[in-house]
Order: C-alpha cells, then sequence, then structure tokens
C-alpha cells in the first residue's frame, strides 16, 4: 500500500499546482491600466490572493502574493510568493489512508506586454512536505523535499468582448507539471464566463478536468474567480470540483 499512499499524496501536488497556474493568472489581469488613468492615480504595486479547491476525495487551500517595484502593470522585474496545503484520501476495502502536502515557492519573475497580450515568467526555489497516515513501519511519517519551480502565465485578448489565458508550471519535485486554458466571453462589467480544461500530470499518476468558470467579478476592492465541473484521475476515480478564488491590489 506504499505506492497507494504516495500515489494519493502527489495527486494532492498536482491539484495544487493546476490550482496556482489558472486563478492568479486569470485573476490579475485588467482590461486598462490604472497607472495611465488621469487624476494622478497611485500605482498598485502588490497583488494578494488565496481561495480554496476541493472534489470528492480532497481538498485544499492556498495563497501568495506577487510584488512589482514600478507597478504591476508595467513590463519588468515581478517577485511571487506561494503558499498551499492539501489533504486527499484514498481508501481500500480495509483502511483509509490520508496525505498532507504543504508546498511553499518564491519565484522571481518579469512580465511582458505587447498590445492585448501579457506573458509572465517565473522560476525559483520550491519546498515540500508530505505527511502520510496511517505511517508505515519503519519509515518516517514525512518527508521533506527541496527543488526548482517554472511557471509560464498567459492572458490575451483578441476582442474586447473575448479572452484567453494559459498557464503552465512544473517542478522537480517528482517531475510535477500542469497546464491550464480557459476561453471567456465578457459580461458586461460583470467579469468574464467561459470554459476551462486542465491536467496535471507527476510520476504516480494524472488527473483530467473540464469545466467552466466565472472570472474578475468585483465587490469593492476585490476580485473573485469560480470554477466547477467535471474531474477524473488515473486512479479511475471521478466525480465534480469547485474552486473559488479571491484578489486585492494595492
Amino acid at each position: 500500500m506504499a505506492g497507494a499512499r504516495n500515489r494519493s499524496g502527489w495527486r494532492v501536488v498536482a491539484t495544487l499546482l493546476a490550482c496556482w497556474s489558472g486563478p492568479t493568472l486569470a485573476q490579475t489581469q485588467v482590461s486598462s491600466d490604472p497607472d495611465e488613468l488621469s487624476g494622478g492615480a497611485a500605482p498598485e504595486r502588490f497583488l494578494f490572493f488565496s481561495g480554496f479547491d476541493l472534489w470528492n476525495f480532497g481538498y485544499a487551500g492556498y495563497a501568495g502574493a506577487q510584488w512589482a517595484p514600478a507597478s504591476l502593470n508595467s513590463d519588468g522585474f515581478v517577485l511571487g510568493a506561494f503558499v498551499s496545503e492539501g489533504v486527499e484520501r484514498f481508501d481500500t476495502p480495509a483502511t483509509r489512508y490520508r496525505t498532507a502536502i504543504l508546498r511553499a515557492s518564491i519565484l522571481p519573475g518579469w512580465r511582458f506586454k505587447r498590445g492585448s497580450l501579457e506573458v509572465k515568467v517565473f522560476a525559483g526555489p520550491d519546498f515540500e512536505r508530505d505527511t502520510v497516515a496511517p505511517a508505515q513501519v519503519g519509515r518516517l511519517p514525512y518527508r521533506n523535499s527541496f527543488g526548482a519551480r517554472a511557471t509560464v502565465d498567459l492572458w490575451w485578448e483578441p476582442t474586447a468582448a473575448t479572452m484567453l489565458s494559459a498557464s503552465a508550471s512544473a517542478t522537480t519535485i517528482g517531475s510535477g507539471t500542469s497546464a491550464r486554458v480557459a476561453g471567456g466571453w465578457r459580461l458586461s462589467d460583470a467579469g468574464w464566463i467561459g470554459p476551462e480544461i486542465a491536467v496535471s500530470a507527476d510520476r504516480f499518476s494524472e488527473q483530467y478536468r473540464v469545466g467552466a468558470h466565472l472570472t474578475g467579478v468585483r465587490t469593492g476592492d476585490f476580485e473573485w474567480s469560480l470554477a466547477a465541473g467535471y474531474v477524473r484521475d488515473s486512479f479511475r476515480r471521478s466525480g465534480i470540483y469547485g474552486r473559488i478564488t479571491v484578489l486585492t491590489r494595492r
């Protein structure tokens, strides 16, 4: 059952990768640059976000921040930080296994914008702590791993009423990878709505998601993103997933 426990734990890793790559990109875009508005508006240099993701066999919470010395809307250096913790269960006829994974990354990066296309590229150190229960005889109940992560985020508005976002992430810890693509149509001032697909894989298992998202809903200083859909993994388990993310800029 060691393999089952490890595969269950790595499934949380891949899920968190997919969650991070999606919400942070989709939520950090704006249709116009506040720094260019008349009246001397102060540039926004900080972005803070947090969210929650769940499906039939697990759940995860995550939070992070980005800092741009000049402005979030200017080309140049961006420093990102991310932390998450997820729990997943794997049931057998005799035992319920539980894996908790804590992840943290610090990712220096660069922002490029050309017309309506924006790209962010990040790379930096990555950390993971796996905790399994019940513990295996002769093994520690946890494992700490250090590695490196790289991510790419893309946001494009080909027309005033449509958008396309894409993201990919890879870590040297367990050779984990993930990718997400989402399209959308503008709902007046209520944000964007459309389909999304996400895939994630590591050395043990894969997960596939197909669903819909509502991105950029504003309430005061906060922006919200919601998503839900169908999920299936390489254990042939399937069900419904849901995700909610909120962000604010300063």
